[in-house]
């Protein structure tokens, strides 16, 4: 039920990234956009208030000046002067009737700007005022234009925009009631508010953003870098106690993480050192009572006892010498060399006899990688040998990758349990039960070798072979 449950979560969550650069990216540039939404939000709601201000502004003094120019003209020159003052956004007329046919406005601030307004122009003679806030006209929109003139400045072109902007902007309508009942109408446009992003700052905003966003990459990798290293150390660490300490430099976190993952690996190689010499000093040790032992054995009449005594003595003698074999693995000093692994198995090969070397595989060239001769022999040793003793012949094949050189050895035994896999690399772990170290072996062979392949930046692992027998792959890193 449990699996079941988490399921859907698991399907839901599995697209997120997973890293500490790509949430540190996803934050910056998240917190980014938010910040430009925002920003874009709070400059356009002041821009349409202050423009709503300033449209106030000129409709209030374009009627006080209408009410001082009206007022003390009789109505025929009011009618001659409102021809005169019209022009292509301000539209004025006189009638008997208001063109704002309610007296109640529909806004709150429109009617503050009546007040305002009756109480400036009282003295003009001007009795009531109306305001209205109408939809922009789209009849005949478009402003009067040269035929004669082909090309225009960029200027002409500039104000005939605005033009063509003011004449499809909301307008307001105002009417004022003078002190002989005749009502001055007139028309004022909007000033049109064009957006914050149009066809000229856009490419300027994109390079922008293109930058900044690019900036955050570099920052972010610059920032993450280190801590890659660290990931890398950590790693190399589990394979190979003794690798290269991490340079303590760079920012302070870093330096501080560095000095403490160093110090752990000092902690770390001195406590492997020091059951290293332990375990090589009992076995070191027993040496002199086992040679004690098989001397006076040696003076005994030949037995069955005897002959069991001298079997055991030789197993203890083999599990002495694969532990001083097992202690000296960190103290081996061995180069790294450009290696034939063709030659390395013809070699090993001579030695047993129950070894077929099959065609290599993968790409073509020559299979020569980066290792320790003596140690990677000794590795390919021990596997073989572990092969011939479970499964009485070993085929061997090598593979050739782009970075990497592999050695397959495949038995003809029964493989081993999927669930056994891991616990045939830990010292003295026998998948064989009896007491026969013939059959059984000392539990070490894996283990030395796993140990000795990590120390050439290499591994070993293990699969059953679909055709039955265990497949043991060496893999180590190519030589380009």
């Amino acid at each position: 039920m449990a699996d079941t449950a988490t399921a859907p979560f698991t399907t839901r969550w599995r697209f997120l990234p997973r890293t500490l650069p790509a949430w540190l990216l996803i934050v910056l540039i998240g917190t980014l956009l938010v910040s430009q939404t925002t920003l874009f939000m709070i400059m356009a709601r002041n821009r349409v208030s202050s423009s709503e201000i300033v449209d106030l502004y000129r409709m209030n003094e374009r009627a006080v000046w209408l009410a001082k120019l009206m007022s003390p003209l009789s109505a025929e020159e009011r009618k001659h002067l409102s021809g005169e003052l019209a022009d292509s956004t301000v539209v004025v007329s006189l009638s008997s009737l208001p063109a704002v046919g309610t007296q109640v406005a529909a806004t709150d601030t429109l009617a503050e700007v009546e007040d305002i307004l009756v109480a400036r122009l009282t003295k003009f003679g001007v009795a009531d005022a109306r305001v209205r806030l109408d939809e922009p006209n789209t009849t005949g929109t478009s402003p009067p234009a040269d035929a004669a003139v082909q090309d225009t400045g960029e200027v002409e072109e500039d104000l005939s925009e605005v033009a063509r902007d003011f004449l499809n902007s909301q307008r307001y309508t105002v009417s004022l009631q003078l002190k002989d009942g005749q009502w001055v109408n007139f028309v004022t446009p909007l000033t049109p508010i064009g957006p914050l992003l149009n066809p000229e700052s856009l490419p300027t905003y994109l390079f922008v953003s293109a930058c900044v966003v690019l900036i955050a990459f570099w920052a972010v990798s610059r920032i993450t870098g280190p801590y890659h290293l660290l990931e890398a150390a950590v790693s190399r660490l589990g394979s190979n106690l003794n690798s290269p300490p991490l340079a303590e430099k760079g920012s302070r976190d870093y330096r501080s993480a560095a000095k403490a993952l160093n110090k752990a690996q000092a902690l770390l190689q001195e406590h492997v050192e020091e059951r290293a010499l332990l375990a090589a000093a009992l076995a070191h040790d027993l040496r002199t009572p086992v040679t004690k032992m098989r001397l006076r054995l040696a003076l005994l009449k030949s037995s069955k006892e005897k002959s069991a005594l001298t079997t055991d003595i030789a197993d203890i003698e083999e599990t002495v010498e694969s532990v001083i074999s097992l202690a000296k693995l960190d103290s081996a000093g061995e180069t790294l060399e450009r290696i034939d692994m063709t030659s390395i198995i013809e070699t090993v090969a001579d030695e047993y006899g129950d070894i077929e070397i099959e065609a290599q595989e993968g790409l073509t060239g020559r299979p020569v990688c980066l290792a320790s001769p003596i140690a990677l022999r000794r590795a390919i040793r021990n596997v073989v040998e572990n092969a011939i003793s479970y499964g009485t012949r070993a085929h061997m094949t090598l593979v050739l990758e782009q970075r990497r050189v592999l050695l397959k050895v495949r038995d003809d035994g029964p493989g081993i349990d999927p669930s056994r896999m891991t616990d045939v690399f830990k010292p003295f772990v026998r998948l064989e039960h009896s007491r026969n170290r013939r059959t059984g072996g000392s539990g070490l062979g894996l283990t030395i070798a796993r140990t000795l392949l990590r120390k050439m930046d290499g591994d070993v692992t293990l699969s059953n072979h679909p055709d039955g027998g265990l497949d043991v792959c060496i893999s180590l890193p190519r030589a380009l």
